[in-house]
């Protein structure tokens, strides 16, 4: 282990200022490549909801789909075990907790088959994947259930192990996990007040954090500099490099499918809470929510998305880098346009909103090809009186006006996603009328990743899910 850093309290506090923003061509990076890779994610249906491009912690690109927005945090689900597994660096690196510890010494349980920090990090706990499964928030469970492999030498995809390192940072600082965090990592990378769905009596840990992309952006840069913001040693580099080396072995995980010759970019490795890849690691939440660190390219890509075939954003991505790298390898990212290329650049950082190309797209246009959440029973669709849009009416919801435009709207009851309970919930609807007398409504809870889709028939018939 390296020496410690500084106590949270003699850190330099960072504002939340916006990240420096300068042209594609500017940083090596093809303007037609960044622009490709928005295509692509929103032409093959993978419901892209946010994209942030940087290089040499600098933006390159940012983009968001309506309804979503680039300034409004949403569900990252287990991107947030990359929290969790800082947080631990941060109390190593404190000496308030050794990786090799016992896990059951800091939770105060019995650790009869020698669990170790380090295998929940790695989530090497040796547990199968059946096990995991009916083991479900409880530590104690997790530290008393013998596990079907010796721990170390086997990796199942382990939440649970996660949750528990949420409990060893509570029972150790007496706060719940962000709360920790806070000094220590959130307020010196600019990220606001955010909020993490509790489980089991804490936070969750393993997923239920919220976050804009732009926090998963500024997250990722700090892990590309080795824990450095600003010139301050904000996370121990030592635990960064530790954390994203590749501790497991993967190769068996039964991941998102790859296609036929493909490389699959969950079967090369597991570090402390990320996984490797083809390049790189990333923190990697559920239907698409990622923070690519790419050393290699001194590179970042934050995303927020809603798909099933995860594999197929991250080749969007890796398609985005191979540009990129032709175009380290001729020199720049214009190589025919040798001045002219070098004008834009300097042109692009005098005015930072349009050097980063900040472009409002939306995600109606591929509506037909998006998936809803859980099909449900109940829901019905009304046409207003004045004949230009809808009343949809849900269980547990109520009444919701729709419009053929986007439109935010407030309402009273039971979260779509993982919000908290008893809110006020900030919706936004959209829909259409079809040429065969059928209706079309999209409602998205703009704090998950998912939406639910209405349809009506042409007799009448509503299907929502």
């Amino acid at each position: 282990m390296e020496e410690m850093t500084s106590s949270p309290q003699s850190r330099r506090p960072l504002s939340s200022r916006p990240l420096a923003r300068r042209a594609p061509e500017g940083l090596g990076i093809p303007e037609a490549a960044v622009l490709a890779l928005a295509e692509r994610l929103a032409a093959q249906g993978l419901d892209p909801h946010a994209l942030l491009v940087a290089r040499h912690g600098e933006v390159a690109f940012e983009t968001a789909w309506a309804p979503y927005r680039l300034e409004r945090p949403a569900l990252v689900y287990s991107a947030s075990k990359t929290y969790t597994a800082l947080a631990i660096g941060f109390l190593a690196d404190e000496g308030r907790l050794g990786l090799d510890d016992s896990a059951g010494l800091h939770v105060g349980e019995a650790n009869p088959h020698g669990i170790t920090v380090r295998h929940l990090l790695t989530m090497n706990t040796g547990h199968s994947a059946a096990q995991i499964e009916r083991i479900g928030a409880d530590p104690l469970i997790l530290l008393r259930e013998e596990p079907a492999f010796a721990p170390g030498t086997h990796f199942a995809y382990n939440s649970p192990a996660t949750h528990t390192l949420s409990a060893i940072v509570t029972a150790l600082t007496g706060e719940p996990l962000t709360a920790y965090l806070r000094p220590r990592l959130l307020d010196p990378l600019g990220i606001g007040e955010r909020w993490m769905s509790p489980y089991g009596g804490i936070e969750h840990g393993a997923s239920g954090f919220h976050l804009t992309v732009d926090d998963l952006a500024r997250t990722a840069i700090m892990l590309n500099a080795r824990g450095v913001v600003d010139g301050v040693q904000v996370a121990p580099a030592w635990y960064v490099e530790e954390m994203s080396r590749p501790w497991s072995e993967t190769a068996a995980f039964d991941g998102p499918a790859a296609a036929t010759g493909e490389v699959n970019d969950w079967a090369l490795g597991y570090g402390y809470q990320v996984w490797r890849g083809r390049h790189g690691f990333r923190l990697d939440g559920a239907a698409g929510q990622f923070g690519l660190v790419l050393p290699e390219h001194d590179l970042v890509i934050a995303y927020q998305g809603a798909t099933l075939d995860t594999q197929a954003t991250l080749r969007a991505f890796w398609a985005f880098v191979a540009a990129v790298e032709v175009a380290d390898a001729a020199g720049g990212a214009d190589v025919a346009g040798g001045a002219d290329a070098a004008g834009r650049a300097d042109a692009g950082v005098a005015d930072a909103a349009v050097s980063a190309r900040r472009v409002e797209r939306d995600t109606w246009a591929a509506r037909d090809r998006l998936l809803a959440a859980d099909p449900f029973d109940g829901a019905a669709l009304h046409d207003r009186a004045d004949g230009d849009g809808w009343t949809l009416v849900l269980p547990g919801v109520g009444s919701v006006p729709v419009d053929t435009f986007w439109q935010e709207v407030s309402v009273t009851g039971p979260a779509l996603e993982d919000a908290p309970a008893a809110t006020h919930l900030r919706l936004a609807t959209r829909g259409e009328r079809r040429d065969d007398g059928a209706a079309l409504v999209h409602l998205v809870d703009t704090t998950s990743p998912h939406r639910v889709i209405v349809s009506r028939d042409g007799d009448g018939t509503v299907h929502a899910g």
